[in-house]
Order: structure tokens, then C-alpha cells, then sequence
């Protein structure tokens, strides 16, 4: 992983999800040139979430122009109480990336107990997360998280999680 990565949260053009057509193009044309200059600085890890509104449609329409290889693309879906409806919004997010695959696919914001709990009981996200991973559709399965450090420590702790992405 690089030291610094290209991160979606703030160059969207709304945090609520938006057709395509609804992005003004100037916001677009920053947004393309945000990825394309981080990118010729190095900066291959290009971050993003399905709760970052348009910023997945956004990057759909970037990311394709760029060898697959040079990118290490990671987006996040959050733990719900259906494990279906985590696996269908992982399906929307690479639906909305325009991508076959992501490197690192993150349960989003294991920040309390319930989430955690939503991610690891049996037959939870986590196992939804696996299956996707076997599916060839997310290469490494981590998460991420505001929480408690006793909190991170077991989910680090659980074995379940290739990496972690600590927020700031």
C-alpha cells in the first residue's frame, strides 16, 4: 500500500446518490483531473464508499481510462442487518465504478457493537464479504473504523480481516 492514497469522500459532486447526468461538468472535469494528477504523482490508491453519494458514478467514468493494473482501487459498503442487502449494495458499488473488481473491498465504519456484530455473527457481511472474495470480485476483505481501540483490537483480533483502514 502506498503512504498516500486518492480519496473520494470530498470530490463528489453530491452525498446523495445522482445520475450522472445531474453532475455539473465542471465538477466532473475536477474530479478527473484530482485522479489524473494524483496518479501521474504516484498516488495509485484510489479510495472511495457506496455512502459517498456520487462519488463511485464519478469515478466510473474515470477509472476505466487507466491501465487496471496501476490502480489499487478500494471501496467501502456498510454492515447492514441483511447480509443480502450488503452483498447487493457491493453490487451496485462496482456497478457504479464500471469495474469487474475492486483490490480491497471494506465493511464500513465498524464502529460500535452493533456493526461489528451486523459484520460477524454467522452468515453476517463478513461471510457475504468471503463470498464476493471467492467470486473474484474483491481481491482482499478489511474494514474500516472510527471506533473504541478495544473495539479494533477485536476485530485485528478476529483473524476475519486481510486489512484495516484507520481513520484520522
Amino acid at each position: 500500500m502506498p503512504v498516500f492514497s486518492c480519496g473520494g469522500m470530498r470530490y463528489q459532486h453530491s452525498w446523495s446518490d445522482v445520475p450522472f447526468s445531474e453532475v455539473p461538468a465542471a465538477v466532473q472535469k475536477n474530479l478527473e483531473a484530482t485522479v489524473a494528477r494524483a496518479v501521474d504523482l504516484g498516488i495509485n490508491h484510489i479510495e472511495t464508499a457506496r455512502g459517498y453519494g456520487s462519488s463511485e458514478i464519478q469515478l466510473g467514468q474515470v477509472l476505466p481510462h487507466f491501465p487496471r493494473e496501476s490502480l489499487i482501487v478500494q471501496t467501502k459498503v456498510a454492515p447492514d442487518p441483511s447480509p443480502e442487502t450488503f452483498y447487493r449494495t457491493f453490487e451496485k458499488s462496482l456497478a457504479n465504478l464500471q469495474m469487474e473488481w475492486v483490490d480491497l473491498l471494506s465493511l464500513h465504519g465498524i464502529n460500535n457493537e452493533e456493526t461489528w456484530e451486523q459484520c460477524i455473527r454467522p452468515g453476517g457481511c463478513i461471510d457475504q464479504a468471503r463470498k464476493i472474495q471467492r467470486e473474484g470480485r474483491a481481491r482482499f476483505i478489511g474494514f474500516s473504523t472510527h471506533g473504541a481501540p478495544s473495539l479494533i483490537l477485536k476485530a485485528v483480533q478476529s483473524g476475519e480481516f486481510d486489512y484495516l483502514n484507520l481513520h484520522w
